[in-house]
């Protein structure tokens, strides 16, 4: 039987939820294929069949569908695409969902800044690459709501690790960490962090044996060193080194910057950091590999060289070592991306009207997963172009495309996933000429809502054959 891949892929997403009653995961997984089809923020945009919105709405609103076990399938079946990979890259990011509570009942909390007014929730998330930077799912999630406007780093900050925001990062690497040794034991996660990780706790963790992670640095650190020695800064002992090499950046143009070929030269050192723990004003030693990528000789005048300094744990011998580092903290603006076509993008998941904080989450979560199981279709096809379009889509659902655009396709060829691709962005209303760019998330998320009824009719004939 030809089983649409929406629902192939929600069983595979959230087949194995753990959520008490085996009738209540089958229902998760119909919500979730039916968010596939047709995402949106609004459960009643998703599911147009009153029945069907009804059992939706129960799954959502039922206490004792834990969200804890929603997320923990999801990121378990992540892990499971993950073990052909000796690694995979785990970008981690916080942010925001601004959402409606105007007479704050709903149990959120403050978002953005605190003159606005705006309500919402707090949440950071882990996500996923193969080594090609092609997406995989999420693996690891920490929503809160903050009670007030955050106040940023503060020195001198006697707080417990435990009482503050850093705390939440940690349990994020830690979910990751935990899910990929019981799903993918041999696969390490290696995650790449902005300068918001740039914090003691983080960089002692991630200091654990067998860990890999980069962090882009925030601050100029005391190396360590004795008393009776003049102290060393980390930014002027990396840039001492020679050079291992140079490559050419791509740079885009935006406000402030011209677009232009960068060429940026790589340097690379052992370093050992003195961390101060501001609780006990006590410092430990954390020592890392420090790799310095700045821009030589091509910075128009006015703008500041292109810079980044990466803190790491894989060692770097090579240029070719270095340029891995690189690579890896590259991947990190996908969890940017994610952010996007969750928030505002194809899932739109700040639109919902869920009246309550952990029906909310419920829904938000089921909603990451589409997100990300939309980019993973943008990527292949950027990354993995010669696949079969049945890796991903059902074979009646590469049939409803290859129907609506294909011309002189030879009967029961299977295209590759490039092409399809590129046919349900064009259904989606997609003809390169706005961006110049390749189809993204939003054209081929209408695509794939658009195809669903010819798809549906194609798998009831395949069936009555």
């Amino acid at each position: 039987m030809d089983v649409p891949e929406a629902t192939l892929w929600a069983e595979q997403e959230f087949g194995r939820a753990r959520i008490g009653d085996r009738r209540r995961t089958r229902r998760l997984v119909e919500v979730a294929a039916a968010a596939a089809k047709h995402p949106a923020g609004r459960i009643t945009e998703v599911l147009s069949v009153g029945a069907e919105r009804e059992g939706a709405f129960r799954l959502i609103e039922n206490e004792h569908a834990g969200v804890k076990a929603i997320a923990r399938a999801a990121h378990e079946a992540c892990a499971a695409r993950s073990a052909e990979h000796r690694f995979v890259f785990v970008p981690v990011d916080a942010s925001s969902l601004n959402l409606a509570d105007w007479e704050r009942t709903k149990g959120l909390g403050v978002v953005g800044a605190r003159f606005v007014g705006a309500r919402g929730l707090i949440v950071v998330t882990a996500i996923a690459l193969a080594p090609d930077g092609t997406p995989l799912g999420l693996c690891g999630q920490k929503w809160w709501a903050r009670r007030g406007r955050s106040r940023g780093r503060r020195k001198h900050d006697k707080r417990l690790v435990e009482s503050k925001e850093t705390q939440h990062w940690l349990d994020v690497m830690r979910q990751a960490r935990d899910v990929f040794a019981k799903n993918a034991p041999s696969t390490r996660p290696w995650f790449q962090l902005d300068r918001g990780g740039d914090a003691w706790p983080v960089l002692l963790q991630g200091l654990e044996p067998g860990q890999l992670f980069t962090v882009r640095a925030a601050y100029d650190r005391r190396l360590w060193g004795k008393d009776d020695e003049p102290r060393r800064y980390l930014w002027e002992q990396v840039e001492k080194e020679t050079l291992l090499g140079s490559y050419e950046l791509a740079v885009p143009s935006r406000a402030g910057r011209k677009a232009r070929t960068a060429r940026i030269g790589v340097r690379s050192r052992e370093v050992t950091l003195s961390l101060l723990d501001e609780r006990t004003d006590r410092r430990s030693p954390a020592t890392l590999t420090a790799v310095l990528a700045c821009e030589q000789r091509t910075t128009p005048r006015g703008e500041e060289p292109i810079e980044w300094l990466l803190l790491t744990t894989h060692p770097v011998r090579t240029m070719r070592d270095a340029e891995l580092v690189l690579q890896g903290y590259a991947q990190r603006w996908r969890v940017e991306e994610f952010h996007k076509v969750w928030k505002s993008g194809a899932c739109r998941v700040e639109e919902t009207q869920l009246r309550d904080r952990d029906r909310i989450i419920r829904w938000a979560t089921i909603l990451a997963s589409v997100a990300m199981r939309i980019m993973r279709l943008t990527y292949l096809a950027r990354t993995r172009p010669d696949l079969p379009a049945t890796v991903e889509l059902a074979p009646a659902e590469v049939a409803a495309v290859v129907a609506l655009k294909a011309r002189g396709e030879r009967p029961g060829a299977v295209p590759c996933i490039s092409q399809v691709v590129l046919w349900l962005a064009e259904i989606g209303g997609y003809t390169g000429k706005s961006s110049g760019g390749p189809p993204g998330a939003i054209v081929i998320r209408r695509g794939l809502e658009r195809i669903q009824s010819l798809a549906a009719y194609l798998a009831s004939e395949a069936r009555s054959d």
